[in-house]
């Protein structure tokens, strides 16, 4: 008897290397950290003068920034499984020169048709 294969939930999305996420997933989950790290850093522009909520602005800022950076290494590596590539390919985002074209080829590359060692499928976990 085959065991049932595990269902995408957002945890994996966002925090697990495993598996492979289509560019919609990964464009979507690189704007909503966006979305969430401009908000924190809107909120500590608006409220420079009060100390308490600057404060806890800041806490929230660097809490969504950590795990931001954390959560798209995730995603990019799941979008690399997705084009067929290894996951160590990521590194390349740490090369200045080069990242952001890696982030482009990251939005624009198609996904690899059909299961691969990754996965069964685009936005699906590796079973």
């Amino acid at each position: 008897m085959q065991a049932p294969a595990r269902r995408p939930t957002i945890s994996w999305l966002l925090f697990s290397p495993t598996g492979r996420a289509g560019r919609q997933v990964f464009i979507l989950g690189w704007l909503f950290w966006l979305m969430i790290n401009s908000y924190t850093v809107t909120s500590l522009a608006l409220h420079q003068e009060d100390e308490e909520l600057f404060r806890v602005f800041s806490l929230l800022f660097f809490a969504g920034f950590a795990a931001s950076f954390a959560s798209t290494i995730m995603l990019s590596i799941k979008r690399l499984h997705d084009m067929g590539l290894s996951g160590l390919l990521v590194l390349v985002l740490f090369i200045p020169a080069v990242s952001f074209v890696m982030l482009f080829v990251l939005f624009l590359w198609p996904s690899r048709p059909g299961p691969n060692p990754y996965g069964p499928a685009p936005d699906w976990p590796q079973t």
